[in-house]
């Protein structure tokens, strides 16, 4: 099934397979950002005038903090603040695997082509992605922060992942 939606910027129609639903992606026409909806059924109304509001506990200051004591990159633009304090420990521990693996590369994505097809890092590496995950790279952006680990490559604002191959 498809999920048919209107781009919040620009006004135009997009179209997007059901397993995309909740992810990010890139509009085709004004390349903005826009959030894949889920399929809902014509007559249902949502209340969105008061969102739940999260609050950030001690356990993910302590993280954020232990994180930047081991040198880790800036993770700004993570918006911890909106993720549970079990998801912030799960982050924290992938970290420190990958930290300990050192096998891990990081970069900037610099450009990405053929739909989502291949993506360049600022390093000048470039990485082919898998058919199936080609949709989500193509909604990645050019300066997205990203860490590929064993042939994963994952965006680090989102926590989306894609398998990759290096050229």
């Amino acid at each position: 099934m498809t999920i048919e939606f209107t781009c919040p910027n620009c006004a135009s129609a997009l179209k997007a397979p059901d397993a995309y639903a909740g992810k990010l992606a890139k509009c085709k026409k004004c390349q903005a950002r826009v959030v894949i909806p889920e399929n809902q059924e014509i007559g249902l109304e949502l209340d969105l005038g008061n969102p739940p509001q999260l609050a950030v506990g001690q356990i993910g200051q302590d993280f954020r903090q232990e994180l930047k004591n081991l040198g880790f990159p800036d993770l700004k633009s993570m918006t911890l603040r909106n993720l549970s304090d079990e998801d912030i420990k799960a982050i924290f521990d992938w970290g420190i695997r990958t930290f300990q693996l050192g096998s891990s590369e990081q970069g900037t994505i610099y450009e990405i082509k053929y739909d989502g097809h291949l993506v360049v890092l600022d390093d000048d590496s470039r990485w082919e992605v898998d058919d199936g995950d080609t949709y989500t790279a193509d909604g990645w952006c050019e300066g997205d922060e990203v860490v590929v680990i064993n042939g994963r490559m994952y965006r680090l604002d989102e926590s989306e992942s894609v398998s990759v191959t290096k050229e």
